[in-house]
């Protein structure tokens, strides 16, 4: 009898098949497995070969043996000197005598020294190199005289000269004129500091360079810093109806200085008739086309940012300062510390040139915009106020005051749309200088960009000015001046 088909037991049956195949594959992999990685093959046991050099049957032969050298023979030290001892006397004094000429002929040069021009030279001699010496000499020599400088050290050399004939104050003088040669070019002065406008008697020709800042003039920038202690303060329009100030120092360190601003190209040149280092924040195209152009050593924040910093207190860019001794720092990293002849302005009496007592002056350079300067009789100086309220330094609150004022009247136009000006400074034209409470008409030349800008009163003498501090106020031919 057939069996019913039992399709249970055939699937039953094909798994167990399936898993008992599926281990068997798995165990003979794992033992190929196993074999190779802990029972590795034996190593096979390499092969070493001897060789073994067979002499030849004949020795190499060269081709081309090296030749020998030819050496001289030196003769004995003895047989030299037994032919020197030849020579006839006449000959060997001869032969002295060139040598010794031959040494003293050879000079080392000294290397070159390099100075501006001076119109003052020093030609004092060396020092007398006297050989007498007396030990109870004393040697008075001022407090004025304790400076540095080119000058100062011949000075005391002469003094020193002048207590007696010694060798010990000789050398003194001598020390003194090495160290000062040896300097020259790296100190940051090399005489004692005179202001440009100073009546002091100036000791040396040569002086540390000015430094020239753009500072702002903006409400917004109001009260600016350092002002006060700037020996000459340009004031010029810029665009927008606004003045800038380009304010030189040389005798007073300011500690805060700014707003510093961008440049333009008429403040560039007042720099350079200066011999100043122009200090500013970016500037215009034209500008820097004039920098290159004039030479002039310039420090830009852009660029040479460490001399200065940003304050808290305002916004930017009304909020850039700097320093004089860091600014000077800089210009001494930056190799523009060298000595300079000593500029500035003539100081003295006006003589006898007339003018009319005006003890205030008034200039509106835009209508809300208005600078008054107020006579001082007590003090003869010049208070500056501006839009009626006193002009103060921020630092320390100090006002601003002068000794005299320039006013320079000169042709402005502008030339874009925003609002930049070109200003006539080359040629001539007129102006005023107010000092000691009254106003005398001058007219100011320049003949070229690189020419300084010389004042003359109407019989044709130049200009001089009051020792101190000295403003001056560029405007227009169209700017309203009332004094």
């Amino acid at each position: 009898m057939k069996q019913p088909f039992n399709e249970k037991r055939v699937w039953s049956f094909s798994l167990l098949f399936s898993i008992v195949i599926n281990l068997v594959l798995v165990a003979v992999i794992s033992i190929y497995w196993l074999s190779f990685h802990y029972f590795p093959l034996e190593e096979e046991e390499p092969i070493v070969i001897e060789l073994m050099e067979i002499p030849a049957p004949e020795q190499p032969v060269s081709e081309a043996p090296p030749q020998e050298a030819e050496v001289a023979e030196l003769s004995p030290l003895k047989e030299v000197e037994d032919k020197k001892a030849e020579l006839p006397p006449e000959v060997k004094s001869e032969i002295a005598s060139e040598v010794q000429q031959k040494k003293e002929e050879v000079k080392i040069a000294k290397p070159p020294v390099d100075l501006p021009p001076a119109e003052t030279i020093i030609k004092k001699a060396s020092p007398s190199g006297a050989q007498d010496f007396n030990p109870g000499e004393e040697i008075d020599v001022p407090e004025n005289m304790s400076w540095q400088g080119v000058e100062a050290e011949s000075t005391i050399k002469g003094k020193l000269e002048e207590a007696g004939t010694s060798t010990r104050l000789s050398h003194l003088a001598q020390e003194g004129l090495k160290k000062v040669e040896s300097t020259v070019g790296e100190t940051l002065a090399t005489g004692e500091l005179s202001p440009p406008t100073s009546g002091v008697e100036k000791r040396s020709p040569f002086t540390k360079r000015p430094i020239a800042v753009i500072v702002e003039n903006a409400p917004a920038a109001r009260p600016q810093s350092g002002l006060s202690k700037a020996d000459i303060v340009y004031e010029i329009l810029a665009e927008g109806g606004i003045t800038r100030f380009l304010a030189i120092f040389n005798s007073e360190p300011a500690e805060n200085v700014g707003p510093v601003r961008s440049a333009r190209p008429y403040f560039i040149l007042k720099a350079a008739e200066n011999d100043a280092i122009f200090v500013h924040s970016g500037g215009s195209v034209e500008a820097f086309t004039y920098l290159e152009m004039l030479a002039v050593d310039h420090i830009d924040e852009m660029k040479n940012f460490q001399p200065f910093w940003r304050t808290q207190d305002r916004h930017p860019p009304h909020n850039l300062y700097t320093s004089v001794a860091s600014l000077r720092q800089e210009a001494q990293r930056l190799g523009y510390n060298k000595p300079t002849r000593v500029g500035g302005f003539l100081v003295g009496d006006l003589g006898n040139p007339g003018g009319d007592s005006a003890p205030r002056l008034e200039i509106s350079y835009t209508a809300d915009y208005k600078v008054e300067f107020v006579y001082l009789p007590d003090k003869n100086v010049y208070r500056r106020l501006i839009n009626g309220a006193p002009h103060v330094d921020a630092a320390g609150g100090q006002a601003i005051q002068c000794s005299t004022i320039i006013v320079q009247v000169t042709e402005h136009q502008v030339k874009d749309e925003e609002g930049r000006l070109e200003i006539r400074f080359v040629g001539e034209g007129t102006g005023w200088v107010f000092r000691d409470g009254k106003v005398v008409p001058i007219r100011w030349e320049k003949s070229d960009l690189r020419d300084k800008t010389r004042f003359y009163l109407a019989d044709g003498e130049e200009l001089k000015v009051n020792p101190g501090k000295v403003w001056i106020e560029v405007v227009d031919t169209r700017t309203k001046v009332v004094f």
